[in-house]
């Protein structure tokens, strides 16, 4: 009896053991347990950007009247018919890409990685910073974190408390990349390359957006003047190589404009779509016989189709009027002669991009002008910055290989100068603050959501609504229909908004 206990024993060991061999082996290496940081960061960097572009048009692009739609086509937004329905993907996309960023500042902690630790929270600030903007309150520090027992439904935080904290982690990242060692390189980064000190110049360009964004409520002079006129602490965009763009180079996740397939005209564009580009910014254009007219703005179909028969035609290039209903467009067309076609898409170049703007060094300039005008002690002439800020913004878009203006249109060094040696371009003192934001409106033709929150904070340019719109122009986008059953948020509602939940047409904090 013994002896068969002893041999059962003895065999539950070697099985034991042989289990241990048997786990040991099947572990797969290409499936490990635990991600690396790195192997994160493409999708969050790609969702971050996607989280701009993603409303571009469709809706900031449409409330800042960058894009306009045919009378009676995308009633809801330009109409202005809006409810949380509207606003459903925004939310939860940006929310549920907030859990990636919380995982890869875990990770980066736990392995000391202070490299990917500060990317983290730079894409965190800048994800949420975009909510921000567009809905006011949010979650900030339990955003992202419904996987975590007791976090299911996150608190709120006011969009003045918020900033606050985005300005914290933009200060932790800056001293964390200071501090890296210089060896370090970030691996898979799409945007930057792995450079960090791009990264540090990013954190603190964006810590200057939020500090310019409360600058209408709070007196934000001595930290914006720490920060421009230290370049050695807070080093920022210095060239438009510097500034937040990225490149996509795959046909999976490309920038929503883009053609994949262009059209048998010849064209380059989609005349056959229902968006156009807003009149107000065409007129704006055309006016100052800006040359990026031909960048951002198609001629109308009419015109493009008359030209190929008479090479003598001029192009035309004519804006949409924004919000109109069906019977308006149909009588616009009935008093004018004109139809669908003589309504210009975006142009050529904007329909072949494959880049998306996060943070242009034309914006940073625009701000350090407005700083300098605003008498916060920023060293420089602010005459000098804002044309410089003019020059990159027509430096975005330099010829593409060897292709012709005609072909991909491009802004030459000939045409740049032109423009910006014209008198009636200059900075002028008694419209210093309207001519940058509306230089600021211009450049960020596409980042609805900058376009948006500069017009909102400046009231610059003046835009007018349809004219029989169902409401104002909206200044918040409304929390999605699902996040309104999040408890904390009616709890948030019923104690700081005097229990009505907000609308499109409640402004948020930052708004003067």
């Amino acid at each position: 009896m013994n002896k068969f206990i002893y041999f059962s024993v003895a065999i539950l060991l070697l099985a034991l053991g042989s289990c241990k061999d048997f786990e040991a082996i099947n572990v797969n290496p290409n499936n490990p347990d635990v991600v690396p940081p790195e192997m994160l960061l493409p999708p969050i960097i790609s969702g971050a950007v996607n989280t701009m572009t993603a409303s571009g048009g469709s809706r900031a692009g449409q409330f800042v009247q960058h894009i306009a739609y045919l009378g009676g086509t995308s009633e809801e937004d330009g109409r202005y018919n809006l409810t949380g329905a509207s606003f459903r993907e925004e939310w939860n996309g940006a929310m549920r890409l907030i859990k990636d960023v919380n995982q890869l500042h875990l990770l980066a902690k736990q392995n000391q990685m202070p490299h990917y630790e500060a990317v983290a929270l730079v894409c965190k600030v800048y994800i949420l910073s975009v909510m921000s903007d567009a809905y006011g309150d949010i979650p900030y520090n339990e955003a992202g974190k419904g996987d975590v027992a007791g976090l299911e439904f996150p608190n709120y935080e006011s969009q003045q408390e918020v900033y606050e904290l985005m300005l914290d982690d933009l200060e932790e990242a800056n001293q964390l990349l200071k501090n890296a060692d210089p060896s370090l390189t970030i691996k898979r980064d799409i945007l930057y390359n792995g450079n960090i000190s791009a990264w540090r110049k990013f954190a603190n360009s964006l810590k200057l957006r939020i500090l310019m964004r409360e600058s209408q409520k709070l007196d934000v002079g001595e930290a914006v003047r720490s920060i421009f006129n230290n370049p050695l602490e807070y080093p920022v965009f210095e060239k438009v190589e510097d500034q937040a763009t990225l490149v996509y180079n795959n046909n999976a996740d490309l920038y929503r404009w883009f053609i994949l397939n262009p059209p048998a005209d010849g064209s380059g564009v989609n005349f056959d779509g229902n968006d156009r580009v807003g009149e107000t910014m065409v007129d704006v254009l055309q006016e100052a016989a800006d040359p990026r007219l031909k960048i951002y703005v198609a001629p109308t179909k009419n015109s493009y189709n008359a030209r190929r028969t008479n090479p003598a035609t001029p192009y035309v290039y004519r804006g949409q009027p924004v919000g109109l209903s069906s019977l308006e467009q149909n009588a616009l067309y009935q008093q004018t002669g004109l139809n669908k076609d003589d309504f210009s898409v975006l142009g050529k170049r904007i329909r072949k991009e494959n880049r998306a703007f996060l943070f242009s060094y034309s914006e940073l300039l625009f701000l350090k002008a407005e700083a300098s005008v605003r008498n916060m002690g920023v060293q420089g002439d602010a005459a000098a910055v804002y044309l410089e800020g003019l020059a990159a913004s027509l430096a975005k878009w330099p010829q593409v290989s060897q292709a012709s203006n005609e072909e991909t249109p491009y802004i030459n060094q000939g045409e740049a100068a032109t423009f910006l040696a014209r008198t009636d371009i200059a900075l002028r003192e008694e419209t210093a603050l309207e001519q940058i934001a509306q230089q600021q409106w211009i450049d960020a033709f596409l980042n609805g959501y900058e376009a948006w929150a500069s017009w909102r904070r400046t009231g610059f340019p003046l835009l007018k609504p349809g004219p029989s719109v169902l409401s104002p122009i909206p200044v918040r986008y409304v929390y999605s229909d699902n996040e309104q059953n999040n408890p904390n948020l009616v709890k948030w509602i019923n104690e700081h908004m005097g229990g009505t939940m907000p609308t499109h047409n409640t402004k948020v904090w930052f708004q003067p």
